[in-house]
């Protein structure tokens, strides 16, 4: 995703269509994916993403942490209590991405 994300020619729609592609990759491998988890919090995902390219010091950690809840892996509400659960994408780092324009996306592969 990272490797994708970096080399993807659009100067707008990067995120939406790596995403994307996430959803239908996981769909592809018969894997359970959460593509609503990265479409409601973009702001956050697109963060993640550039601090995962930063090539002199790389913070994949935050990418990792959010495709492993989108997969499923640990079920974080479980383990916080409802405010704490619906704040976890609204700060990456030191930086406040609640108060970014978020455009979340959908996609309906329905209609084809």
């Amino acid at each position: 995703m990272i490797k994708l994300w970096r080399v993807h020619p659009y100067r707008e729609g990067n995120t939406r269509t790596v995403s994307i592609f996430m959803k239908l990759f996981a769909e592809a491998s018969r894997l359970d994916f959460n593509a609503q988890l990265l479409s409601q919090h973009t702001g956050y995902l697109r963060n993640a993403l550039v601090l995962a390219t930063v090539e002199e010091a790389p913070e994949p950690h935050y990418l990792l942490n959010m495709i492993s809840d989108a997969l499923g892996v640990v079920d974080f509400n479980k383990f916080m209590p409802d405010d704490e659960a619906s704040s976890k994408y609204q700060v990456i780092g030191n930086y406040d991405v609640s108060k970014d324009e978020e455009k979340p996306f959908e996609i309906d592969l329905d209609d084809e």
